[in-house]
């Protein structure tokens, strides 16, 4: 599974990355993961599956970004006040954080190889 989607953007998506390239584009940009548990909440949903949706999100600005050609991101995910949430919620979120720099560091290899 790639951490990215292998489908195209859509027509809409790809007209505004075309719009955008024709001013000046940065070459990084830092992005904060905020409002993941309020999404959850307000969708009764839990919480965990408000963080994991928020990375998928996440994923597709990655993708966005590179059909860009912005070269640098940095991802602001966990504050030190983030560890005052429940032991439940820091442990999903430190696996969550765990599997997906896994599949990240497998993708890397498999692109690697090849």
């Amino acid at each position: 599974m790639s951490w990215f989607r292998e489908e195209k953007l859509s027509f809409v998506q790809s007209f505004c990355c075309k719009v955008l390239k024709t001013g000046d584009i940065p070459r990084h940009i830092a992005l904060i993961m905020d409002g993941n548990r309020r999404f959850a909440a307000k969708n009764s949903m839990k919480t965990i599956e408000g963080h994991t949706m928020g990375f998928n999100k996440l994923a597709q600005t990655l993708q966005w970004c590179l059909e860009l050609g912005i070269t640098e991101v940095s991802v602001y995910a966990f504050s030190l006040d983030n560890f005052n949430r429940t032991k439940e919620e820091v442990e999903g979120l430190m696996q969550l954080l765990r599997d997906k720099c896994e599949r990240l560091l497998q993708e890397r290899d498999r692109k690697s190889v090849v």
